[in-house]
């Protein structure tokens, strides 16, 4: 999910809305955790732009309608690492909020006492996690085996496909039944070339990581192994890598660098997709929007192919409570609240988001969404959910995903092989991993 989700995160300038909503807030060193008896204020951060904004305050008022003792002041701020200093920067100061929202960023928090493990609240609560998330959605969310955050956006990474470029090559639509030979069956007869130039591509692979990661643990590969030490060059992931970059410089059905380069600045398969000049296209929820606003373009989504075995990254975003918080009990209220039906739902509403709740993904509510202009399978999100692999999201992840990105990039520009890549990812994540541990 991790929404992550590219994190999402617009630029809004750090604001606090206090209105008429709840929100969370808290600050000192944690108190007794018990729910409070009277009045209660606490402050929840999050990141993200103003339909983001506008959906917490909708949520949180609803929060406090269920529990009228509890108002919620929330902080909207932009995301990525600035984000993480700042937050975490104030829970070591004893000031931080009392529900935070967290994505990747998840272990790094939990490896320094920042949040609090949520198993007890969970198992007093009586919620069943994987019922209500699946089997994978939750694990991302923990650290040495314990819980910290709970689930609230979590949107599978699908395919969408072009029906109209499709038909014309006589293709048939994807599913999860397909093979990589039916990818690249397909891709081949989807990438049309004109006097030597190519007018429609029929796939696209690129170097952010839940592209080509998914290839490697579909074909059975990992990154790290059970006690977290580097397992990257392996016969499985040099192989997945070697078929992925052979898509783009032998196969020719996949841009290169070089070709995105040439349809201009910040060009990527989201763009080609909408221009109709890319058959198929992996992405998340958030190209819903995009895609429908385009006139005349004939689309639908799909749950990933698979390969040795199904996998799919996902995009998510989780709710966590501070250490910090002076008031952790009524903050789990009000997240207990926000990962139910009625919760999620302005999520759906607002076209914001996928809904982490697997429950509410399965409901009309989603499926058929008011804001829908065409018929669309909104049944991939849920179907993807068994399929979705947990990252290695150790509190390492930003500098272990740059060593990845270095590299993988040049094997994408094809000035090393994939073989010589991954050799020296392995080589340079061994020091990386040992950092803090």
């Amino acid at each position: 999910m991790p929404s992550a989700r590219k994190l999402r995160s617009v630029a809004v300038a750090l604001a606090c809305t206090v209105a008429t909503i709840p929100v969370i807030a808290a600050c000192g060193s944690s108190g007794e955790d018990k729910p409070s008896a009277g009045p209660v204020q606490l402050t929840m951060s999050a990141w993200g732009g103003d339909v983001d904004k506008k959906v917490y305050e909708h949520r949180l008022a609803l929060a406090h309608k269920k529990y009228p003792n509890i108002t919620v002041k929330l902080q909207m701020a932009p995301g990525g690492e600035d984000y993480s200093q700042k937050i975490s920067t104030a829970i070591a100061g004893g000031k931080g909020p009392d529900i935070l929202e967290l994505a990747e960023q998840t272990s790094a928090f939990a490896s320094k006492n920042q949040i609090l493990p949520l198993d007890d609240k969970v198992k007093a609560s009586k919620l069943d996690l994987t019922k209500m998330f699946g089997p994978t959605v939750p694990k991302i969310f923990q650290y040495d085996d314990r819980q910290y955050a709970i689930p609230d956006r979590s949107g599978a990474m699908v395919l969408y496909y072009n029906k109209k470029l499709f038909d014309q090559a006589g293709v048939g639509y994807p599913t999860a039944d397909w093979s990589w030979a039916d990818l690249l069956a397909a891709s081949r007869k989807l990438t049309v070339r004109e006097n030597g130039k190519v007018k429609q591509w029929g796939f696209a692979t690129i170097s952010w990581w839940p592209y080509w990661m998914t290839f490697m643990y579909q074909n059975g590969g990992r990154i790290l192994d059970d006690k977290g030490a580097p397992v990257v060059n392996t016969p499985e992931n040099v192989a997945a890598m070697k078929w992925y970059n052979d898509l783009a410089w032998k196969e020719k059905v996949s841009p290169t660098p070089r070709d995105f380069a040439n349809y201009g600045q910040g060009v990527g398969p989201d763009q080609l997709f909408a221009q109709g000049k890319l058959a198929m296209e992996i992405t998340g929820f958030w190209n819903i929007s995009a895609a429908n606003s385009v006139k005349g373009l004939d689309w639908d989504i799909s749950p990933l192919w698979h390969g040795k075995q199904p996998a799919t990254s996902a995009f998510f975003n989780g709710l966590a409570v501070s250490r910090s918080s002076k008031h952790a009990a009524d903050a789990w209220k009000v997240i207990e609240f926000m990962a139910g039906e009625e919760g999620q739902r302005p999520i759906i509403d607002n076209a914001e988001d996928a809904p982490a709740n697997v429950l509410v993904q399965r409901s009309d509510a989603f499926l058929k969404p008011k804001w829908a202009k065409r018929d669309v399978n909104m049944n991939a999100f849920a179907d993807s959910a068994d399929a979705i692999f947990v990252p290695p999201l150790t509190p390492q992840w930003n500098e272990m995903l740059k060593v990845f990105t270095d590299n993988i990039e040049l094997m994408m520009n094809n000035k090393v092989t994939p073989e010589k890549a991954l050799a020296t990812i392995q080589q340079r994540l061994g020091p990386v991993m040992k950092q803090g541990g």
